[in-house]
């Protein structure tokens, strides 16, 4: 029943005194209700101040999403007398491993971290480009790092003091001399990402400087989500999406060969493909190769979809081969050349993601670019286990288009196990 629908006479108890009362008379707009107590008093009362007889009142509560916009959490920053303080949140769509490896790379901080242009270890390494290699940086509480402010300023000793792998990391940071700053980032997994929280404490009669900036302060967290790798997730099962498995090409090795197809078929007359595709700048693309074409009459050669045994090939030798710092040299030299195709083509969303922060600074002029490592030829590669992982990749994905996918998923090798599913959704799609 609405509750401006009552009927006069209702008995009625007041929320806070628990007096009762009768209901003589309902006013609108906005509903007040006029009640008679005992004693002859006529008070009025709003609805949420009032139980009313035979009448069910379910408290209203306000419903908060648990990830905010833009995953942009709490932010506040505060100073008393020789102390200040700040905190900032933000919420990652990726998991704690990729979140860890950002936040300890420390190469990298120049890219996001306000008020950093360089960060260097402080090591005593015998060979002179060892002393500012990360790769030699033992990374630990009491280990001592530099950094250069975007000032005029020299270079500042920075030493790590806490450290709880995909946990806690915190260090002592410092851009001026009047005062030192204690940086410590918190890592709390969710169901669909991570929170991360940074808070910043000094010391002394200059803490008052720790103030200056704040707003530009406040943002780096979304800075650096810029560059973090994400991750979509299901709501029901946490885990990665299907899409995440295929093909962001329409089963192509680049997007360049998806859109020489749909020009192909565009020619064909099959403009039902052409227009089926979801991407909308791949899709402006191919039509307008298919007017281009048209046109000139020059038609690009039709590449071949990615076959099952064509990703079982992939990966014996090739880029597979290489470690991860020559996977992500690798990257950082084909998308400079222009080819940043494959670096968004690369499975790795750590590897992906320190390449695309390495090109940003070889670009501004801060770092060098690292020499192009050599790759092994595939036909020449070969293993010495009792199954390759060419064999293994053709039997288990014998067995999946059959319905067999409990080897498949106890797999612990993710990126076997990505393509393998991956072939096994274009074969059962072929079939179809």
């Amino acid at each position: 029943m609405a509750l401006n629908r009552i009927d006069p006479g209702t008995q009625c108890i007041v929320r806070e005194t628990g007096e009762r009362g009768i209901l003589k008379k309902i006013y609108f707009y906005p509903t007040k209700y006029e009640i008679e107590f005992p004693d002859g008093k006529i008070k009025h009362y709003s609805t949420q101040d009032l139980v009313i007889d035979g009448i069910e009142q379910p408290v209203v509560k306000k419903i908060i999403a648990n990830i905010p916009i833009n995953g942009i959490g709490e932010r506040w920053t505060e100073w008393k007398p020789f102390e200040g303080e700040s905190s900032i949140k933000h919420h990652f769509s990726t998991s704690k491993q990729i979140m860890w490896e950002m936040l300890t790379s420390l190469d990298m901080y120049n890219v996001w971290f306000y008020g950093i242009q360089r960060a260097l270890p402080i090591l005593n390494e015998s060979r002179y480009v060892h002393r500012y290699s990360f790769n030699h940086f033992d990374l630990k509480p009491g280990s001592y790092f530099k950094i250069r402010p975007k000032t005029i300023a020299p270079y500042f000793n920075c030493r790590i003091m806490t450290f709880e792998k995909e946990k806690e990391f915190g260090f002592t940071f410092q851009t001026t001399p009047f005062y030192t700053e204690y940086i410590q980032f918190t890592i709390d997994e969710t169901k669909q990402g991570v929170w991360v929280t940074c808070r910043r404490n000094s010391k002394g009669i200059f803490s008052f400087l720790s103030q200056y900036n704040w707003q530009t302060k406040s943002k780096i967290l979304q800075k650096l989500d810029t560059i973090v790798p994400k991750i979509e997730y299901d709501s029901d099962t946490q885990q990665m999406k299907d899409s995440e498995i295929e093909s962001e090409f329409g089963g192509f090795a680049t997007k360049q060969d998806y859109i020489d197809f749909a020009v192909n078929m565009g020619m064909e007359g099959n403009m039902d493909y052409v227009n089926s595709i979801s991407q909308k700048p791949i899709r402006g693309m191919a039509k307008a190769g298919v007017v281009k074409a048209q046109r000139t009459g020059v038609i690009p050669p039709k590449p071949e979809k990615l076959t099952a045994e064509s990703v079982t090939s992939s990966s014996v030798g090739g880029i597979d081969a290489l470690s991860k710092e020559e996977i992500v040299a690798y990257l950082v030299n084909k998308g400079l050349d222009g080819d940043m195709d494959s670096v968004n083509a690369n499975q790795d969303k750590v590897v992906r993601g320190k390449a695309k922060a390495m090109i940003v600074k070889i670009k501004r002029g801060t770092l060098d670019r690292p020499p192009m490592p050599s790759i092994i030829d595939k036909d020449n590669a070969s293993t010495n286990k009792g199954e390759t992982d060419e064999d293994l990749m053709k039997r288990l994905i014998s067995a999946g288009i059959e319905g067999d996918m409990d080897e498949i998923n106890g797999l612990e090798n993710k990126v076997l196990r990505g393509k393998i599913k991956a072939a096994i959704v274009k074969a059962k799609r072929k079939q179809n």
